[in-house]
């Protein structure tokens, strides 16, 4: 057995995050950036939370988006730092909400409105070419699914990617109902 030596954390040691480091570029395989539930536990909240709580939540784990369980423990949804923003909350208040009522729930993307991306498609794609489609779709956040075993294996978020890249790559809501639904077409 090797003898190893526990040695104290000093001052100068830091946290560091994936978007630190930047061996990564647009040519990058895809999978590079897919959050892979085959190999990391996803952050997940449930339904019932309340919408403050879960802000709070998305805020101090630097996280971009948590996954949603019902009281079963069956995935129901997506909940991003968009939709827990001051914005995104006034805009339910404004409509008769109470801000204090509001859950994860109430403001979340739920499982039968998410779009996803085939992972094995992505086996043979560079991070260009997803956010390129996300792009077209309006989509900031896609599943990524192993749609020959029905296994949602992870997430692809645009403000991770670009994050880890150090770039902009706006991604824009479709402007009406003609425009979404040639993005959906272009996404499948």
């Amino acid at each position: 057995m090797k003898k190893l030596d526990l040695i104290p954390l000093e001052d100068a040691d830091k946290l560091v995050f994936p978007e630190e480091f930047h061996e990564l570029t647009l040519d990058s395989p895809a999978l590079k950036f897919v959050t892979d539930f085959k190999k990391h536990h996803p952050a997940v909240l449930t339904a019932s939370m309340s919408a403050l709580d879960a802000a709070q939540v998305l805020r101090t784990g630097h996280l971009s988006w948590v996954l949603v369980m019902d009281h079963r423990g069956d995935f129901i949804g997506l909940l991003t730092a968009d939709d827990v923003s001051y914005q995104r909350v006034m805009q339910c208040v404004a409509a008769g909400q109470n801000r204090g009522d509001l859950t994860v729930g109430d403001l979340m993307r739920r499982r039968n409105r998410l779009q996803q991306l085939s992972y094995q498609q992505l086996r043979r794609a560079s991070i260009r070419d997803v956010l390129e489609t996300m792009r077209r779709g309006g989509q900031r956040h896609c599943l990524v699914v192993d749609v020959d075993n029905h296994h949602v294996r992870g997430v692809i978020s645009a403000e991770d990617v670009t994050a880890r890249l150090h770039m902009e790559y706006p991604i824009d809501r479709p402007e009406n109902f003609a425009e979404l639904l040639r993005a959906v077409a272009a996404v499948h």
